[in-house]
C-alpha cells in the first residue's frame, strides 16, 4: 500500500480556502493561456499539452503532448484539459512570505525530454529572478512554488519545491528502471517518488552537487 504523505496533499487539508491553486485549468484560464476542459475543441490545429485537472501527485502524471485540431475532441479524456503548448525554460521557484509579501528563496532550470514531461534529466541552479504576479503574492500561506515555462505560469504550489536541496547546485534525478552512474563528485540523496503508483518508471532519488 502506499503511503500518501505528499506536500501537496498535505496542503490541501491545511490551505482549504485556497484549493483552486490545485485546479491546473483555473491557472491556465486566470492567465489567460488558450485552454479548455474535455469536450470543449482546441481553437486551431496545434501542439496541445492535455493533463488532469487535478494531479496532487505531481510528477507529471497523466500529461501529454498531443496535436490536436477542433476536430479531435474524443482524444482529451474526462478531467483532463487541453492547453497550449508553451516553449522556453522550464523554472522551479520557492519563495516565502514575508512582511512585504513573498521573498524568492531559490530558483532552478530543469531540463527533460520535451515529448515525455514526466521525465527530467537535471535540475541546475539559477540566478533568474522572477516578480510574482498579485494573483499569486496575495495567496496567505508561509511558502509556495510555482512552475514557469519561459515567462508564463504553469503551476502553483502552496508550498516550496526544493527547499530540501536548497544546498544544491546541481541534481541528477535516478529512475528506477534506468539509473545513470555515479557521476564523479556526486553523491546520492534520497527522494523517492512514483505518483502513487502511476508511474511507470519511479524516481529513487538524486544525485546532487
Amino acid at each position: 500500500m502506499i503511503q500518501i504523505d505528499d506536500k501537496d496533499v498535505d496542503a490541501w487539508y491545511r490551505y482549504p480556502q485556497y484549493r483552486q491553486w490545485f485546479n491546473k485549468l483555473y491557472v491556465a484560464d486566470l492567465f489567460g493561456y488558450s485552454c479548455g476542459p474535455a469536450g470543449i475543441p482546441v481553437p486551431s490545429p496545434g501542439s496541445y499539452v492535455v493533463r488532469p485537472i487535478y494531479n496532487l501527485a505531481g510528477m507529471g502524471v497523466g500529461a501529454k503532448l498531443i496535436n490536436l485540431t477542433p476536430e479531435d475532441i474524443e482524444l482529451i479524456p474526462p478531467g483532463h484539459f487541453w492547453v497550449k503548448r508553451f516553449v522556453g525554460t522550464h523554472y522551479s521557484v520557492d519563495y516565502v512570505r514575508v512582511k512585504q509579501g513573498f521573498r524568492q528563496i531559490n530558483c532552478y532550470t530543469g531540463e527533460n525530454d520535451p515529448d515525455y514531461l514526466s521525465r527530467f534529466y537535471r535540475w541546475k541552479k539559477s540566478d533568474y529572478q522572477f516578480r510574482l504576479p498579485k494573483e499569486v503574492s496575495n495567496i496567505d500561506v508561509p511558502r509556495i512554488n510555482i512552475e514557469i515555462i519561459g515567462d508564463k505560469i504553469i503551476e502553483v504550489h502552496l508550498r516550496n519545491g526544493f527547499e530540501h536541496l536548497m544546498h544544491c547546485d546541481e541534481m541528477i534525478p535516478v529512475f528506477a528502471l534506468d539509473p545513470p552512474k555515479s557521476p564523479l563528485g556526486y553523491k546520492f540523496f534520497e527522494d523517492a517518488a512514483e505518483g502513487y503508483g502511476w508511474l511507470d518508471n519511479p524516481r529513487l532519488g538524486y544525485w546532487v552537487r
